[in-house]
């Protein structure tokens, strides 16, 4: 899926984050995306722009605008969402004027998406921050049909263009250990790149999300031993957040 337009449907920009890759960042917060994830903490970001929606359309110039003012504070710019590479054209025209600026652009992607029809966003963007939901029981999960997306990943990690890979940990859902060791065997020999193992919380959840979600919060042991699972295959750059 690929949503062109002439304006991004931007739901919120946080001016200066430390959380969405390397240094400070103005992080940009895209309406739409293509999963509906049982433990998303953007939920009102999901739903595609449309009457029910509330957001700001922006143009690249009137992004631009925007990013100047923290231009001298910030190191760069991160796309998130909502899913940012469903709107890989417009994104493209904003990442080479951001560039312009000498500042880095980011896109933090759920990694479902068709690299050949996003090639001209993977050639511009400096770094990808990565999901991986899982190996198995992704439709429960997600809440749509899709397939793992290690193929995408091989192919950024190929093009030294991940920074992060990402996984929540969030139990009966999906093999938490069967998908660390998968993650892990793919990113040991890149000694650059941060997994970041994430315990599934109740922040930002809907009343329905946290029903959903509330019995299958790793303890802070299995978090613990998790860690030590992908260690003990050869990554070295690990975060774990409790």
């Amino acid at each position: 899926m690929d949503i062109n337009g002439n304006t991004l449907p931007v739901k919120d920009i946080i001016p200066f984050a430390n959380v969405d890759g390397s240094g400070n960042r103005t992080t940009i917060f895209v309406q739409g995306c293509n999963l509906n994830c049982i433990y998303c903490h953007n939920p009102e970001t999901i739903k595609l722009p449309c009457e029910e929606t509330e957001e700001t359309k922006y143009t690249v110039e009137q992004l631009l605008d925007v990013i100047k003012q923290y231009a001298p504070y910030i190191r760069g710019i991160t796309v998130s969402g909502g899913e940012a590479t469903l709107y890989s054209s417009f994104l493209v025209d904003l990442f080479k004027e951001v560039k312009k600026l000498g500042l880095t652009c980011y896109v933090d992607t759920n990694g479902i998406f068709n690299r050949q029809k996003i090639i001209n966003l993977i050639q511009v963007t400096d770094k990808f921050l990565f999901d991986i939901k899982g190996i198995n029981n992704l439709e429960r999960v997600t809440r749509k049909s899709i397939e793992h997306s290690f193929d995408n990943l091989e192919y950024l990690l190929s093009l030294n263009k991940i920074e992060e890979v990402r996984t929540v940990c969030i139990e009966d859902y999906i093999d938490i250990e069967g998908t660390i060791r998968e993650v892990s065997k793919h990113i040991k020999e890149y000694r650059d790149v941060i997994y970041k193992l994430i315990r599934v919380h109740y922040r930002g959840l809907t009343k329905d999300q946290i029903k959903a979600v509330k019995d299958s919060v790793p303890s802070k042991e299995k978090m613990m031993e998790l860690e030590r699972l992908a260690k003990s295959i050869g990554v070295k750059n690990i975060v774990t957040i409790l």
